[in-house]
């Protein structure tokens, strides 16, 4: 399982709410919280859940900033031994922790994770001291919240639960609307690149120029670390016209086999898991510079002819590509084709 999580002792940024930036985990705030009743405690949580949702403040609308906020309050207001927030990854599926509050070590327990392997099964599991429950799911949306009880807690277990039982169903509203928030923001910045790499190929710029700069706008578009434009010749075969990117700087020639294949056959390629797949070979092609963890190579067509390969690998995140970054490649390559198409008649004119 993916571990990407946010600890209490890194949620003290500056964009955090002024309450949490007041100590590291396992240390008392300067503030002297007093013990909370069920009820005062579960309106005092929704309250910070709220606050956070309608916060201005860009880290505290994520899922990792909202949740950071949520474990810290939680373990201030109840001393409990750990918390834990985690969350399905839409393209990966692991189930990744977002923050964590409480004893270092908890999460990285033995028990603990088989407690969580269990839970993503079941809506609540008990074993001893931990606790997992399910959060409900809305939208596409799937996660657990992992609380473990300790003898220094300021609530008794039962108590614990009842309060969780009813935060749960506000949480998850707040973790899928911090997910929704994340998600129109990203469309928003693809749509900008999308936009720039057109400005471009309808730029005065000399032709070359264009290209160049359009693939740049291409590999930021998806986040990728390198990109690469070929260019089919008079034999049939692929040629190198362009390449960028991260770690790309001793690459003069490249030869990608992936895109031969995508030339021949004029379908796209999505690879996802580069290490485990037999068409990408050691020291050959993008291996020869970089190891290959995720690629996708989709043909540039003026019209019906197949022009060039338009080939990508690496998203920055270490995420794989998806099948999204294949239909919006697969859009800019429409583009690209008739830049060239423009270009090769200008040439011969």
């Amino acid at each position: 399982m993916a571990e990407a999580r946010r600890k209490v002792r890194r949620t003290t940024s500056k964009k955090t709410p002024r309450p949490l930036s007041v100590a590291p985990r396992r240390k008392s705030s300067s503030r002297k919280v007093t013990p909370l009743s069920e009820d005062r405690l579960i309106r005092t949580l929704q309250q910070r859940l709220l606050d956070t949702v309608s916060s201005s403040e860009e880290e505290g609308r994520s899922p990792i900033g909202l949740s950071a906020v949520f474990v810290q309050w939680f373990w201030q207001l109840t001393k409990v031994d750990a918390i834990a927030i985690y969350v399905r990854d839409e393209q990966t599926r692991d189930m990744t922790c977002l923050a964590e509050a409480g004893r270092d070590d908890a999460s990285a327990a033995a028990e603990w994770r088989k407690v969580l392997t269990r839970a993503e099964k079941q809506a609540h599991v008990v074993s001893g001291p931990l606790h997992a429950f399910r959060l409900h799911r809305i939208g596409r949306m799937e996660g657990l919240v992992m609380l473990q009880t300790g003898s220094s807690q300021r609530l008794t277990a039962r108590k614990l639960l009842t309060v969780l039982r009813a935060i749960e169903p506000w949480l998850a509203v707040a973790l899928d609307h911090a997910q929704l928030t994340v998600k129109y923001a990203v469309k928003i910045l693809r749509i900008q690149h999308m936009e720039q790499v057109s400005d471009l190929l309808n730029s005065s710029l000399a032709e070359e120029e264009k290209l160049r700069r359009a693939l740049d706008a291409a590999i930021r578009l998806v986040e990728a670390e390198a990109g690469a434009l070929f260019l089919g010749a008079d034999d049939g075969t692929l040629k190198l016209y362009a390449v960028s990117g991260e770690r790309t700087g001793a690459l003069t020639a490249l030869q990608s086999s992936i895109a031969a294949n995508v030339h021949r056959t004029g379908q796209p390629v999505l690879i996802t898991h580069g290490p485990q797949d037999a068409r990408l070979v050691s020291q050959q092609g993008w291996q020869a510079a970089i190891p290959v963890a995720s690629l996708v190579s989709v043909p540039v067509r003026a019209g019906v002819q197949a022009v060039g390969i338009l080939e990508v690998v690496n998203r920055r995140t270490g995420k794989p590509f998806s099948h999204w970054d294949v239909l919006e490649l697969a859009s800019l390559s429409n583009q690209f084709g008739l830049a060239i198409e423009n270009f090769r008649r200008g040439a011969t004119g």
